[in-house]
């Protein structure tokens, strides 16, 4: 069995890893801005409100939803967790590829994220597979996910 570094194995499937990206830095920034209110100003109310909003924003956005990749089943599965509990399967044999798409401030990088693209599914709706600030990771998912693909088609044939 070969050990892969994003990917982990799950049952029948695979779990990719998920990592801090431009959201995570956000939500902790204003957890520590709230913090400073507090403390140093005298805008107790203010600090305490925008510590609570910033704490709740920091549970939800800490619960990445998780992602495993089936190739046995040819089953891509999305399972959303938070506020917003859904679970989206997609079909292995619409997928086209993946795509990696890096958000840049002028030259800065601020997040990389890697997205599958399926056949019936639009632009604007395709899953988010990881997402991280470094395009190197996500590069090395989408070549873990690709030799999963590759290996469990050779071995089936």
């Amino acid at each position: 069995m070969e050990d892969f570094k994003h990917v982990k194995r799950e049952g029948m499937g695979y779990l990719v890893k998920q990592y801090w990206s431009l959201q995570h830095i956000i939500v902790i920034a204003w957890l520590l801005i709230s913090i400073i209110v507090m403390v140093t100003t005298s805008y107790l109310k203010t600090g305490i409100i925008m510590f609570i909003f910033s704490l709740l924003l920091t549970v939800v956005s800490f619960m990445p939803p998780e992602v495993c990749f089936d190739p046995v089943s040819k089953r891509l599965t999305i399972l959303n967790r938070g506020l917003n509990r859904q679970k989206f399967t997609y079909d292995l044999n619409d997928f086209e590829g993946f795509e990696l798409h890096t958000m840049y401030i002028g030259m800065i990088p601020l997040g990389c994220y890697l997205y599958g693209n399926f056949k019936n599914i639009s632009h604007f709706k395709r899953p988010v597979v990881s997402q991280s600030f470094s395009k190197k990771t996500m590069q090395e998912v989408v070549n873990e996910l690709e030799d999963l693909t590759i290996k469990h088609n050779a071995t089936s044939i």
